[in-house]
């Protein structure tokens, strides 16, 4: 808690900085403010957005895929093997980048998907599942298994529990997980260099070109797309997520 404000500030310093950065056009040193202000950048943006829908798109598929992927696991694996394979599910946080990285393409190139956009969505899915688990796995664990008795008691399959009790109670949680997987394949860069063999942009390959070719101005407003992005995922899962209110009539 005592680190919380000074965290907030410095992260308010530095969006408030690329917010004047992305509409700054003359700016001469030793000046404290631009001479000049232009929205050419946030065009340039807008005409590329091509760029952002692309983006959008495949974090959506890769987050919803990866969440997929752990559920059917959570659910279907036996409780020994998910404790025993738990070390390998999460092996790519400890793995250095470039050597997971090498792994995807491998497999990208024995599947021949190499430069293609459903190779691109596998190594994003890829990427996000083990964020995707280590979020939703604790909650998922810990839900309290009578209720599936109790639903079998009153005569539901395993379907109607899991799409009408196992599930909506656990919203907050799958929500999170979601959102999880979308910021880490919105983030990703290398992967998608390697796996989309240079064919497929992503606002974060372009946010880390520009970034070596000295457009100030463009580099903040694709940086500012890095933290709007992930940010509208997360305050979409806060608001799935959020407590039910129920009315009651006097």
């Amino acid at each position: 808690a005592p680190l919380l404000w000074p965290l907030l500030a410095l992260y308010g310093a530095v969006l408030l900085a690329l917010a004047v950065g992305s509409v700054a056009g003359v700016w001469p040193f030793p000046q404290a403010w631009p001479q000049q202000w232009s929205l050419r950048a946030w065009d340039s943006v807008w005409n590329s957005r091509a760029t952002l829908v692309h983006t959008l798109g495949l974090a959506l598929c890769a987050s919803a895929i990866a969440l997929a992927w752990a559920i059917a696991w959570l659910e279907l694996a036996p409780r020994g093997w998910q404790t025993a394979l738990r070390p390998v599910l999460y092996l790519p946080l400890v793995l250095p980048a470039v050597l997971w990285v090498q792994g995807l393409y491998g497999l990208a190139l024995l599947g021949r998907l190499e430069g293609r956009w459903a190779g691109l969505l596998l190594a994003h899915a890829m990427a996000a599942l083990p964020y995707v688990m280590l979020t939703l796995a604790p909650a998922y664990q810990g839900f309290d298994p009578r209720y599936a008795g109790v639903s079998a008691s009153l005569g539901h399959g395993a379907w109607h529990f899991l799409w009408r009790v196992k599930w909506p109670l656990l919203r907050r949680a799958l929500a999170a997980s979601a959102a999880e997987g979308f910021a880490v394949s919105v983030a990703q860069f290398v992967p998608t260099l390697y796996v989309g063999a240079g064919r497929f942009a992503t606002v974060t390959t372009e946010a880390v070109t520009l970034a070596s070719g000295g457009q100030r101005s463009l580099t903040s407003a694709y940086a500012w797309l890095q933290f709007l992005l992930p940010a509208g995922g997360f305050a979409l899962a806060a608001w799935v997520g959020r407590p039910r209110r129920f009315r009651v009539d006097p």
